[in-house]
């Protein structure tokens, strides 16, 4: 008599670390769903595979060596039934020092409900142009040198506006060419040729207003450009962390946005 063992595909999470936006490839990594201890595959480059969990949403806590702890929500209905991959954006411990020294701003702002930067000497390549062809949209790149090679991967990013004061979100589907890559939805705003664009790193933004974002002291200029939401209104404002960490008053100097275009959560936490 043949046995029969039927296996379906949950979730796929793909651990990234926020200051670097490179896979976490920790092996020491505990999943759970309030007592119960859920024991995914791992697959390597920071995916693990969770089988047979059934079709109901749940709230997954992620706790992996080097890294804070994270409560996930797991909402089925949002995932690719193909592949229902969910990127997860864990901030680093004080302790982890791979990669450098870690470095954070913290505090507390009344109704902020979300935060993220982009590190302003980092950029990926240069925008070229948006077009739309057979229903898809599609942006052309710019390498940073010539014949340099563009890795955009299929997750949100930022386009720096000329001023460098603020940013568009996009987030990109799939790679067409070495130049070019299918983005979700247009642009909402006029862009110029070789503005800029940017990995984006996340923070945590609690219930309360409190929030914490990490990054690296891995080079001499840490000039980041943060944009966080406070009610409806969303503000941009740039830190040196090596002048400021540490407990911040995020309103200082921050300048505010009346309609920001990318209005996709930045921060699901």
């Amino acid at each position: 008599m043949t046995t029969v063992i039927k296996a379906t595909l949950s979730v796929v999470l793909h651990l990234i670390d926020t200051t670097t936006g490179k896979d976490i490839n920790e092996t020491i990594a505990r999943f759970s769903s309030g007592n119960e201890v859920l024991r995914p595959l791992d697959k390597g480059n920071g995916n693990w595979l969770f089988i047979n969990l059934g079709k109901e949403d749940f709230l997954m806590h992620v706790s992996v060596n080097g890294y804070d702890d994270a409560d996930i929500n797991i909402t089925f209905e949002t995932l690719d039934p193909r592949m229902p991959l969910l990127d997860v954006f864990l901030m680093p411990s004080e302790k982890n020092r791979v990669g450098g020294e870690v470095l954070k701003i913290c505090g507390t702002l009344p109704e902020l409900s979300a935060i993220e930067a982009i590190h302003l000497s980092r950029p990926i390549c240069g925008f070229s142009s948006v077009l739309e062809k057979r229903g898809k949209y599609l942006m052309n790149l710019i390498p940073r040198s010539a014949g340099g090679r563009i890795e955009l991967e299929s997750m949100k990013y930022a386009l720096l506006s000329e001023t460098r004061e603020r940013y568009e979100v996009f987030e990109v589907l799939e790679k067409e060419t070495q130049t070019c890559v299918t983005i979700r939805s247009p642009m909402t705003s006029e862009h110029k040729v070789n503005e800029l664009i940017y990995r984006i790193i996340y923070g945590r933004a609690g219930p309360e207003g409190d929030f914490s974002l990490k990054v690296r002291d891995d080079s001499s200029t840490l000039d980041y450009l943060i944009r966080f939401r406070t009610g409806d209104v969303d503000y941009f404002k740039t830190v040196d962390f090596h002048l400021q960490h540490g407990e911040i008053d995020l309103m200082e100097d921050a300048i505010k946005v009346e309609s920001l275009p990318g209005k996709e959560e930045v921060n699901n936490e």
